[in-house]
Formats: C-alpha cells, structure tokens, sequence
C-alpha cells in the first residue's frame, strides 16, 4: 500500500484490555496508526504511540491533524460493585473526557468515530440506574450522536456485552465475571462459591473478536448504533463448570441460595464480522494467560 493513500488512525485507550488488541488488528491492515494513552513506556510494535491526556484539549489539538478514522476506547470500568458504590466518579470518568476531546475536535478533518459502548446501556431505567459506568456510556452515547450530526462526522456506536480474555484483569477486587470465575478456579481447592442458583444466561465476546469487529466497523460503511457479539449462551454454572473442566481441577460447585441472581439479558447481535473464538477456546486462552502471567 503506498505511503501517499495510508488513513491516519487514533485510538484512544490504547494502553487497555480491548485497546491493545485493536491497535494490533489496525497495524495488520497497514494502516497508520497513533495509539493515544496516558501510560508511560507503553511500545505496540507497528504504531506511533502518543503519550498524553485526551482530557487536555490542547494534546488533543496537538494530535488530531490529518486523521481519518477516531476510534474512541478510553474510558473508567471496574465492575459493578465499584460502579454503583462511586457512582459519580465512573459517570465524570466517562463522559468528561470525551468532552473535553470533542471540543478540540470541531472543524478537525475526521471523517468517522468509531466508539465503544456496551449492551450495559440497553433496556436501563435512567430515571432509578446506579450503575454510574453504564450511565457514562450512554450520556456518551447521546453526546456523540449530537456532535456527529453537526460536524457531519460519520459515528459508528458498538455495543458489546462482556469481554474477555488474555491481558484481562483478574484483580479480584474489581474483576469482571469470567477474570473473577477464572481466579477464583486456579487460586482455589475444593469448593467454588456460586451467587444464586448459577441459572442465568449469560454472552460473551473474546477480546480478538471484538477488536476485529471494531476494525471491521470503522474500515466498513457501518454507521449508527449496533450490537456485537458473540451468539452462544451460557448459564453461570456451566460457565464456571467449563472453567473448572479446562484448569483441570478437582471442584464442585456450590450454589449459595442466600444470594441474589441476577436476571439474564440475551441479546440479537448484528456482527459486521463472525466471531471466530468459541467460549471454550476462549477460555482455555484465558486460563493459560493466567498460569503465564497470575499463577
């Protein structure tokens, strides 16, 4: 691909979990890409990385040039625990800086944003949410959809539910599902703890996937809001039954009746890719990653 035709791409986030891979998937493509992030010593081999705060206009100004296609990935997420108890400082960790980059944004040459939501934003009460995470994501929602319309930006909106995999956060403190479930496994001896009674129905996407489904939507004509993922479902049980299965471990699961179970929430995806990575796979990824990184 000659020099003179390469897109100019930033990522925003690109120091996380999914930003990482996305950056990855954009360099084997052979497009030229700038990672954005606040991470000192941060190297993706094949990207220019970009040391700074989106949340200084300025940086932002200084960055934004000739660029072609935003992919917009920063963002504050814990899990829900966390969300709910510091509510208010997930919602500003979200929208303020997508704020602040948006206004060094105005009359910038940027044909399209690609941005990534979450399912977290589908079916919610605003008027009684708690969840200051999910509530970020959709005032982001509504800010990106007002700024596109009049900057004439195109706007790609990419819902996804759970993601996991290699690189994830297995700090059980602030673990999401599948990283606790997966800690909890190959930390543990006998028993494994179950909330409720392990019935709901759960749908994940394995990082990989997601971030070719996001490259997919920012080099295609994907436009509007969408939501990606990966068809299969689970229960919480035969979750944690495959995790025990794949770590080769002697357990049996306990289900604490005590506790509350969540309702499940399935969802109808529009994939502008098929997920390739099957949870079972994924998982076996996941697990190696830990006995590599966390064992």
């Amino acid at each position: 691909m000659s020099s003179s035709i390469v897109k100019k791409i930033l990522v925003t986030g690109a120091s996380g979990f999914i930003g990482q891979r996305l950056v990855q998937k954009l360099v084997e493509t052979g497009l030229s890409v700038f990672a954005v992030s606040r991470k000192e010593g941060l190297v993706i081999p094949g990207a220019t990385v970009l040391h700074g705060d989106i949340s200084d206009s300025e940086f932002t100004k200084s960055i934004i040039g000739d660029v072609d296609t935003v992919y917009y990935l920063a963002g504050e997420k814990k899990n829900l625990s966390h969300h709910r108890e510091y509510a208010g400082d997930f919602v500003m960790g979200n929208v303020s800086p997508l704020l602040s980059f948006l206004t060094a944004l105005r009359g910038a040459s940027v044909r399209k944003i690609v941005y990534l939501s979450s399912t977290q934003t589908i079916g919610r009460d605003w008027e009684t949410e708690t969840d200051g995470y999910s509530i970020g994501k959709y005032m982001n929602e509504l800010l990106l959809r007002s700024f596109a319309a009049q900057w004439n930006i195109e706007l790609a909106i990419i819902r996804a539910p759970g993601v996991y995999g290699p690189g994830d956060n297995f700090d059980p403190a602030t673990a999401n599902f599948i990283p606790s479930m997966v800690h909890k496994v190959l930390s543990g001896n006998e028993v494994l703890d179950v909330w409720g009674g392990g019935k709901r129905e759960m749908q994940f996407v394995f990082v990989d996937d997601i971030a070719a489904m996001l490259a997919s939507a920012g080099e295609g004509s994907t436009q509007g809001t969408i939501v990606v993922g990966n068809p299969e479902t689970f229960s919480v049980n035969d979750i944690a039954q495959e995790i025990i299965s794949l770590s080769g471990k002697k357990m049996r699961i306990v289900n604490d009746m005590t506790k509350p179970d969540q309702p499940s929430q399935l969802f109808l995806f529009i994939n502008p890719i098929e997920p390739k990575i099957s949870l079972q796979d994924g998982l076996r990824k996941t697990i190696a990653y830990y006995h590599e990184h966390h064992a």
